[in-house]
């Protein structure tokens, strides 16, 4: 049993030329005739179903749709089946079918001789004066126009076939002629040139396209000889050059075999490389195997992308070598076999010229310990700089912290009021005023008894005796005086600001030193102190009288409130220029204020001495004056068991105070 060749089999390349140009002037001939006949055909089919059909069936459906709309409303079917027999005169009419508007068949008529394979229907709604009272069904069959396409499609076929044939004669004998007889005879003259035989030429009549194919293969001949004579003369000048070549190569292969020597004992490891995009491997040493943990044979001849880590450090390193020629102190980590950890490198280059061959010899530094020492070195220093920072940052919020609690400390006791500086100014002033006014009322009954004896008449000696009393008493009264004169005026600048609300310009240290001259008597009286740390340069635009007022609150507040059960305290004083106005803190290192009343000591009537003489009024009033009369703003902290303190924030230039027309 023979195998069917497939019909694609004729185009093979074994398939000689004759039945290829054969079939192939068919296929050319026949292929489109049929495609543009059968096209042909069926836009002529559909054409002739629209004009003889579908026209036709939609006239007739138009006809009898309005011609049954009389009927049925009339319910006369002998006029619809008269519209009916009329229309199916026409042989490709199939049926007629028409329903009332409840669905019920009112007509029907079929034509028995009409094929019914391809139907097409048309339908009609039966509408009375815009009143749907009906249903059309009109089936036109298109059998008669399909007979007649395949009537044509057989005729053209005949004919396409018939062209066929008359053009394969034609084209069969010409192609035999001029095509495969000229071919055959091309044919037997390139065999004659592959066996050599270069002495007989090829002629040819023709001057076509095969005609100079003949004379190319003749030309072709006599290069050929030319050509064979040539290379005869070129092989012996070959052996020639051979022979000094192997010479070369014998010296060349001592010297090799010298840089082989000093190539595998050198200590360092070293690569030869080809110097190409891939750097293939050409030799290595034993350090190099060493240190990379791989085997010389696995890896000769291979590139040596697999031993960089990162492509991109390959890619740099060569271009360097190729623009420079050279390669110096590059570093790149690199992979090691044998499941061995990478190790960071420090590589030298170096590219030669050998012959036509560019080469590349590496020499490899292991430098991984080094640098791990160097980033140890760099991470203790990072860390030491870290702790040093997170130290700096302790100390600071310790510092600020500090700083608050300070700031928080001095508002625990305020404003004593002027009561206060009165009440001392008069115990100081008590006992000079109390013997003046002794000596004044012991002059004064001194000179009623001068008088009384005046009138009854007076002795020399008792005259003389009053002026003595009376010169005695002047001095005693001269002198008690004299000391409460002296007391009032180095109190009177204080008394004059506390009673004043003029503003002037004064040095903060003088101020309240005066402001502690006043209160003397008040810390003598007890064993506490105030300490004065003011700058001497700190000059103020504003109204000492409320400042004034301010400090001997906050004083008398410390005394009266801070240290209850101690019996050494003090209270500092101290001021400072921040943020261009003066800091003024008033503190004491006493019991201090509970957490409870820190945010009340300010409310007026507030006291923790109800009914012992505490009216609630002082610290409100330093409140008051800070913020109203001296244009700046109070604070008070407090640490229970560490003290109180308050803080003032006033401008070196006070605000204008605002009075009321």
């Amino acid at each position: 049993m023979t195998d069917k060749k497939p019909f694609w089999s004729f185009f093979s390349r074994s398939t000689s030329l004759r039945p290829t140009l054969f079939l192939g002037a068919a296929l050319g001939i026949l292929l489109p005739a049929l495609v543009l006949g059968y096209l042909q055909l069926t836009s002529k089919f559909s054409d002739d179903v629209l004009m003889r059909v579908r026209a036709p069936m939609q006239q007739s459906a138009d006809v009898l749709s309005q011609g049954m709309a009389v009927a049925i409303w009339n319910v006369d079917r002998e006029v619809a089946v008269r519209l009916m027999d009329a229309v199916l005169r026409n042989p490709d009419v199939s049926s007629i079918t028409v329903t009332n508007e409840y669905q019920d068949t009112f007509a029907s008529k079929q034509n028995p001789q009409t094929d019914t394979a391809e139907l097409l229907r048309e339908e009609r709604e039966i509408t009375y004066n815009g009143t749907p009272i009906g249903h059309l069904l009109l089936e036109f069959s298109a059998a008669r126009v399909e007979r007649e396409r395949w009537n044509d499609l057989l005729k053209l076929a005949g004919a396409l076939f018939a062209q066929v044939a008359i053009s394969f004669i034609f084209i069969w004998r010409l192609f035999d002629r001029r095509m495969l007889r000229p071919l055959q005879e091309l044919q037997q003259g390139a065999q004659r040139l592959a066996r050599g035989e270069l002495e007989q030429p090829l002629r040819w009549q023709r001057a076509d396209e095969i005609g100079q194919l003949a004379q190319g293969l003749d030309q072709m001949r006599g290069d050929l000889a030319a050509l064979l004579s040539e290379r005869e003369q070129k092989n012996a000048a070959l052996q020639t050059e051979l022979a000094e070549r192997q010479r070369i190569e014998t010296a060349l292969g001592l010297s090799q075999a010298k840089f082989a020597a000093i190539f595998n004992a050198s200590p360092v490891s070293m690569s030869v490389s080809r110097m190409d995009e891939g750097m293939t491997l050409l030799d290595v040493n034993a350090p190099w195997v060493r240190l990379f943990k791989r085997e010389r044979a696995n890896i000769l001849g291979s590139d040596n992308r697999s031993m960089w880590r990162s492509l991109e450090e390959r890619q740099n390193a060569l271009i360097t070598l190729q623009q420079t020629g050279e390669l110096s102190r590059c570093t790149a980590w690199l992979q090691r076999g044998g499941g061995q950890e990478d190790i960071l490198c420090e590589i030298w280059g170096k590219v030669i010229k050998l012959r036509d061959e560019s080469l590349l010899i590496l020499a490899y530094d292991d430098i991984t310990a080094k640098q791990l020492y160097e980033e140890n070195i760099l991470a203790l220093n990072a860390s030491l700089e870290q702790r040093v920072l997170e130290r700096t940052t302790e100390l600071s919020t310790a510092l600020q912290q500090l700083t608050v609690t300070q700031s928080e400390l001095r508002r625990s006791e305020k404003m004593s009021a002027l009561g206060s500086l009165v009440a001392g100014i008069a115990h100081e002033l008590n006992t000079p005023i109390g013997n003046s006014l002794t000596v004044a009322s012991t002059l004064q009954h001194h000179a009623e008894v001068f008088a009384t004896d005046l009138d009854k008449g007076m002795t020399r000696s008792h005259l003389n005796e009053f002026v003595s009393s009376t010169r005695q008493g002047a001095d005693i009264l001269m002198r008690g005086l004299q000391q409460a004169a002296e007391l009032v005026a180095s109190f009177k600048q204080v008394a004059v600001d506390q009673t004043s609300e003029k503003r002037r310009r004064f040095s903060l240290d003088d101020t309240v030193k005066e402001i502690l001259l006043t209160l003397g008597p008040t810390l003598r009286k007890t064993n506490h102190k105030v300490d004065c740390q003011i700058a001497a340069d700190i000059q103020m635009d504003s109204y000492p009288g409320a400042l004034t007022q301010i400090i001997s609150n906050l004083i008398n507040n410390a005394l009266v409130h801070a240290f209850v059960g101690r019996e050494n305290g003090t209270v500092t004083i101290s001021a400072q220029l921040h943020d261009g106005g003066v800091e003024l803190t008033i503190s004491d290192d006493g019991v201090g204020i509970p957490a409870a009343n820190l945010n009340r000591v300010f409310d007026p009537f507030f006291t923790t001495r109800l009914g012992q003489g505490g009216s609630g009024l002082g610290l409100n009033i330093v409140y008051n004056l800070a913020q109203d009369i001296l244009g700046g703003s109070i604070q008070v902290s407090s640490t229970e068991g560490r003290g109180a303190s308050f803080t003032l924030h006033l401008p070196l230039l006070a605000p204008d105070i605002k009075t009321e027309p």
